[in-house]
């Protein structure tokens, strides 16, 4: 089910209302019985046959978090022997966990690129083997639910996270609607205690919930969906697309993937608030960063922290002398980019970025001593820098958009500042580029105000007279309406989607 549409449109009050007229009582239990159903249904609506994996990965991974939890607790008061035996045991169960997860996730999406790329590999030596590839569904959002359930059981084997009360609540925590099937990645020891705990309706909340749903609409079907317009023309037909318009529609880009996979996140984190949870921010104005570091701690900030906690660390870190971290930056971003797609493209994405963090962030002159320090930077300097970033970022999104290694090279043979093909053939008017670009700077504008200070804005924002945010709600609302961009079916499913 899609949060743009109709259905959705009318799942979300219905839910909403059942929650909290019929589940407002002192039964944990059943409030959380009723969110996993609407849940699965949520996910069951898109394909109701891919809810067995959800209900495999809960299953396995609670009755193993279970197990190793309670081999922690023996742990403490065991002999030496004993303490040996229990710690291989529960490092056993983790591995199970471990081994079960990533197959199911290696099954179905990367099995047809690891056969055909052993293939290739063998055809090197001499060897013939021919490549087998499965007709494979991908199921949506496996490799978030994935990483969710991943990262319990390492958390309780780590003594960082204790179990569920009990398989409604862990089950309800894994297929939780809002964020199942793009995130943001939750942690255990953050997110599974808001199921164990009563939350009461309160009408500021539910305000600023509902601001926030509608400012990720209007990111999403204002300006995101109009620029996969041009976008999709321009990448459809790259030599047709030679010069200005190929330029433009990598940057375009750029915002379609930001505006679209943060509207998501702000959309997920608002509905979220109605059922009295918090998620974690997902994003952080990662466009106005200084410097390569501090635009990953602000990029789909879940995924990044996981891949910093659970590989990067294990790896070694940066304890281990300069190359050895060169080498565990590169790796990480790789996996990253893997992670994002079965493509040498996405790996190639994932390299560039890492590349791009050890070699131009030191001449950038920032440190980790102080590339959180922004405000050292005078303006000037800082537009620069961010400028500088956003260039890059967009050079290795064309990698990220293009369909194969071979239509990525043509984009940087085809691109540049030449008139080219005329800019107007590719899917928008002139007045609705001129809508876009002014979208864009209007985004650009809000984001560089609330960089300064996000929580003062909107609390001035609510102390203005009801009857002005009223007009804001009715312009902001009719301007979805009439002046958003709807496709047909899921033309315009969000992109973080298909991953």
């Amino acid at each position: 089910m899609l949060f743009n549409s109709f259905v959705f449109a009318i799942f979300l009050p219905l839910v909403f209302t059942l929650y909290w007229v019929l589940f407002n009582k002192k039964n944990i239990t059943l409030r959380n019985l009723f969110l996993l159903t609407v849940s699965y249904v949520f996910y069951g609506w898109w394909d109701w046959r891919f809810l067995s994996l959800i209900i495999i990965s809960s299953l396995t991974d609670f009755l193993l978090g279970s197990k190793i939890y309670s081999c922690n607790k023996q742990e403490l008061e065991a002999s030496v022997e004993k303490h040996i035996s229990l710690k291989r045991k529960k490092r056993l169960l983790l591995i199970i966990s471990i081994v079960t997860n990533i197959a199911f996730l290696g099954f179905f999406k990367y099995f047809n690129f690891f056969a055909d790329n052993l293939a290739s590999l063998m055809s090197l030596f001499g060897i013939s083997l021919s490549s087998v590839t499965l007709d494979i569904v991908l199921p949506v959002g496996i490799s978030f639910y994935t990483f969710q359930t991943l990262s319990y059981t390492i958390d309780i084997y780590k003594g960082k996270a204790e179990p569920a009360k009990n398989w409604i609540q862990f089950f309800a925590f894994v297929g939780f609607f809002p964020q199942l099937v793009a995130g943001p990645i939750e942690r255990a020891k953050n997110f599974l205690p808001q199921f164990a705990r009563l939350a009461k309706p309160d009408y500021k909340t539910f305000r600023s919930a509902m601001l926030l749903i509608a400012w990720g609409f209007f990111k999403k079907i204002m300006i995101a969906d109009r620029l996969s317009i041009f976008v999709d023309t321009v990448f459809n037909d790259i030599p047709g697309a030679q010069g200005l318009p190929l330029l433009l529609g990598s940057i375009f880009f750029a915002f379609q993937l930001y505006l679209d996979f943060s509207a998501y996140s702000d959309i997920a984190t608002g509905t979220a608030k109605l059922f009295g949870f918090d998620l974690t921010t997902n994003f952080k104005r990662p466009y106005l960063s200084a410097s390569f570091g501090n635009f990953w701690k602000r990029w789909h900030i879940s995924l990044s922290s996981w891949f910093h906690d659970y590989v990067y660390i294990p790896l070694g870190g940066n304890r281990k002398g300069s190359f050895r971290t060169q080498i565990n930056v590169l790796i990480i971003f790789a996996v990253s980019g893997l992670w994002h797609g079965a493509s040498w493209n996405f790996v190639i994405w994932g390299a560039l970025n890492a590349m791009f963090l050890m070699l131009l962030d030191p001449l950038l002159s920032l440190n980790k001593k102080n590339a959180n320090k922004l405000k050292r930077d005078g303006f000037t300097a800082h537009f620069i820098k961010s400028v500088f970033i956003f260039a890059c970022w967009t050079l290795s999104l064309v990698f990220f958009r293009a369909q194969g290694l071979e239509s990525a090279l043509d984009c940087f043979h085809y691109s540049g500042f030449s008139n080219g093909a005329n800019i107007l053939n590719f899917g928008l008017t002139g007045a609705e580029l001129k809508f876009s670009l002014i979208l864009i700077a209007v985004l650009l504008i809000k984001e560089m105000i609330w960089e300064r200070n996000e929580n003062t804005v909107q609390q001035y924002f609510f102390k203005i007279p009801a009857l002005l945010r009223w007009v804001f709600y009715v312009i902001l609302v009719l301007s979805l309406i009439y002046l958003g961009h709807y496709g047909n079916g899921n033309e315009h499913s969000f992109i973080y989607f298909q991953f």
